[in-house]
């Protein structure tokens, strides 16, 4: 880059390609790392827009997961963010067939100052037996009429619906994940991961112990499963599987189980070299168990993880 000596409103930047520009022949950022570094956090930060902005036509803002046959509350808002009223402003909710959908607050507005908002909520319930793992579209339409016209503004929330939450005493890999994402192939039931191809590791392995039962990943990984508050707790073994240590030391890991979002439990820094360590945590009340596996020396190799016996049993007469 070449700074010309002009005024702000006039400053200019070229750009050299250093290996064929004959007219460059020092690479100054390559000599100076951190100065780069410095320079590239700063035009990033001047990127970021620092002004707060008025709201505008419709939100809605959804649950992640719809159980079949329960209720659960949507809310919608529409803002005018224009500098003049709006009159006769409404909220509407479309839903999926045969899902029952009833307003616990207001749907219109006579006015909507500018900067004023409209908010509803709904009571929103799917119908029984609509197929598990399956998304599903609600959408919320505001109206309102400005001063040029009508104005109609519409925005879209997706929900799930998740398998059955467990009866009994489960081993996660027994059980239908609500979803499930790997760094490396496709997660494994009762394997270990291990390449590219859906079942090929071998089986889960620490130390040239063998576990029959467990889950096979590999950073990142995150893979959530219902318990819709039915379970009591959630045991596992985890660490870097023996696929990994039998090839490099190298990998290193770090898990972590989540309750609904909330962190239950976080390893140590997984390797071959420690072993794997076991997992033992409360999940009573718990709606969605997730659990992660992130790489922890940024390098990603070798980071094939296993939760091996990973099991949850349930609260009696549940």
């Amino acid at each position: 880059m070449r700074d010309h000596a002009l005024p702000d409103n006039q400053w200019q930047v070229e750009l050299y390609d250093l290996a064929t520009d004959i007219g460059e022949s020092s690479d100054v950022a390559s000599r100076h790392p951190a100065r780069v570094a410095e320079l590239v956090a700063l035009m990033r930060s001047s990127w970021q827009d620092p002004y707060p902005r008025a709201g505008f036509g419709t939100t809605l803002t959804v649950p992640s997961l719809a159980v079949p046959g329960q209720a659960f509350t949507v809310t919608a808002e529409l803002a005018n963010g224009s500098s003049r009223p709006w009159s006769s402003a409404g909220l509407g909710l479309r839903a999926p067939a045969g899902w029952t959908v009833e307003a616990v607050t207001p749907t219109t507005a006579g006015q909507l100052a500018p900067g004023a908002r409209l908010t509803v909520g709904w009571q929103v319930t799917p119908r029984a037996g609509v197929p598990a793992v399956t998304p599903w579209t609600l959408t919320a339409e505001g109206t309102a009429l400005a001063p040029g016209g009508p104005v109609r503004y519409e925005d879209a929330g997706v929900v799930t619906t998740p398998p059955p939450a467990p009866t009994r005493d489960s081993y996660l890999s027994d059980l239908t994940w609500i979803h499930a994402v790997n760094g490396w192939g496709p997660v494994e039931r009762d394997r270990s991961n291990g390449k590219s191809a859906g079942g090929d590791g071998t089986p889960i392995a620490f130390g040239g112990t063998t576990y029959a039962k467990g889950l096979g990943v590999h950073a990142h990984s995150e893979v959530a499963f219902h318990l819709g508050g039915a379970g009591d707790r959630f045991t596992a073994l985890v660490g870097i599987d023996d696929f990994s240590a039998r090839q490099s030391a190298a990998g290193a890991t770090r898990a972590t189980v989540y309750g609904d979002d909330r962190a239950l439990f976080t390893s140590p820094v997984l390797t071959a070299a420690g072993g794997p360590v076991p997992v033992d945590v409360d999940v009573r009340g718990v709606r969605v168990l997730r659990l992660e596996v992130a790489d922890a020396n940024g390098r990603t190799s070798f980071d094939h993880t296993s939760w091996a016996l990973a099991r949850v049993t349930v609260v009696r007469g549940t």
